[in-house]
């Protein structure tokens, strides 16, 4: 908790000299955060924080040494409100993206040692299998949500104001639109198809791969 509300402090004060696309990192790494907590004492996911706290700080070690450096965008009211609203929007559905992944990986383990008969390993702490099921769904229509609110704004901003500059545009929309489809697919399966958990589950860690690629290879 000190350490999110230390991330929070500093974002605020960096906000205050450099534009929401040069801090991406730090608000991804406090909203996953904010929701580890909230799970932790809301949802009683006990063991969440031992899965975000070092995902957090690799996200922020990308965005200090690794991250690309941001472009120039033009300086209106009317783009940088539209680009703070995308941002924000894809920011969000990346954090439930993240949190997704993790449930995932505490809804895999338990099945794994609920399977083999190893009740002795299970932690005491650790939520039964249909509210981690029931967890993991709620984060993948969050996720969705935002997503799909960020490609929208995403969209928006780029018509409007983004010069055309060729291939990378064009990549970071692709790899945009592809975790679109996909997590639209995992809802598809879970919703429509009936898929068991475990394979749900799966396409959720396979999700947060392909989001990654596009969050840590492009940027936001």
């Amino acid at each position: 908790m000190v350490a999110t509300a230390a991330n929070t402090y500093y974002l605020v004060s960096a906000s205050a000299k450099t534009t929401i696309a040069d801090n991406t990192g730090l608000l991804l790494s406090c909203s996953i955060a904010l929701m580890a907590i909230f799970g932790r004492l809301v949802l009683n996911m006990q063991m969440i924080g031992a899965f975000v706290a070092p995902l957090a700080t690799l996200i922020l070690l990308i965005q200090f040494f690794v991250a690309p450096i941001g472009q120039n965008v033009p300086k209106s009211p009317h783009s940088e409100s539209i680009m703070t609203i995308h941002i924000a929007f894809s920011v969000l559905g990346m954090a439930f993206g993240i949190i997704a992944c993790v449930i995932s990986t505490l809804f895999l383990w338990k099945q794994n040692l609920l399977k083999k008969k190893l009740l002795d390993q299970i932690p005491k702490n650790l939520p039964a299998i249909d509210k981690l099921n029931k967890h993991l769904t709620t984060s993948l229509w969050a996720g969705f949500i935002f997503i799909t609110f960020g490609l929208i704004s995403g969209a928006i901003y780029t018509q409007l104001y983004e010069p055309r500059e060729g291939m990378q545009l064009e990549y970071k929309v692709l790899w945009a639109i592809l975790v679109w489809v996909w997590y639209l697919a995992i809802l598809l399966m879970k919703n429509v198809f009936n898929k068991p958990g475990k394979r749900v589950a799966q396409m959720a860690l396979a999700g947060f791969f392909i989001m990654a690629l596009t969050y840590f290879g492009m940027g936001v």
